[in-house]
């Protein structure tokens, strides 16, 4: 079998993301059925993709095989984790709602970030953010999920951290309805921290 060059811009698509749904593979590659699934299902009878089903009535999701793995600059993802499953998910829901707001930017995933050791002088403990944003002009963008508050002492440290290098321009928070005050509270005369609903930017933009 022998990839096009769309197929391989799938594959490192879905590497870069961990996993992902049909609807994300949809919006970054302009797919409509039945083309979505004939483009998919090559891709998996060739070996190069895997197909689960983690939950009954919601979209199954897709990540690289070994074999689709070594198309790619990223190993396969090692383990799919039910407590980073939604997570993931909703980080490339932000990283496909910002590429489209700003679409001269580049997008550098966690994973990317991960293998590269490119912490950016984020804390000692060598926090990685769960993507940067790239401006043409070089200006960086930490992008942070967050679904549920950490501990107060923990993210003080981070946000204190984002601060203290040069690398970073600012890191934009997106956080869902019950943390958004607490995380405003502790970012308060941090002008480099900015926080958003993901409500209103994820779900009302669809």
């Amino acid at each position: 079998m022998q990839l096009t060059k769309r197929d391989k811009e799938i594959l490192c698509f879905i590497n870069e993301s961990g996993i992902c749904v049909m609807p994300q593979i949809e919006r970054e590659f302009n797919l409509r059925f039945p083309r979505n699934y004939q483009v998919i299902r090559r891709l998996v009878n060739g070996g190069y993709i895997s197909h689960q089903q983690i939950f009954k009535n919601q979209h199954g999701i897709y990540h690289l095989t070994p074999k689709g793995a070594a198309t790619t600059t990223l190993p396969p993802l090692s383990t799919i984790s039910l407590g980073g499953y939604k997570h993931q998910l909703l980080v490339t829901d932000i990283r496909q709602q910002l590429c489209a707001r700003y679409p001269d930017t580049k997008w550098m995933s966690e994973r990317y970030l991960k293998q590269q050791k490119f912490y950016y002088g984020i804390g000692k403990s060598g926090h990685i953010a769960d993507g940067i944003l790239i401006f043409p002009d070089e200006k960086k963008i930490a992008i942070e999920l967050e679904l549920s508050m950490k501990g107060k002492l923990r993210i003080e440290k981070i946000l204190s951290a984002y601060g203290g290098q040069l690398e970073i321009a600012e890191a934009w928070y997106f956080c869902t309805d019950h943390v958004i005050r607490p995380m405003s509270s502790l970012a308060k005369n941090k002008s480099y921290i900015k926080i958003h609903s993901l409500k209103e930017f994820i779900y009302e933009q669809k």
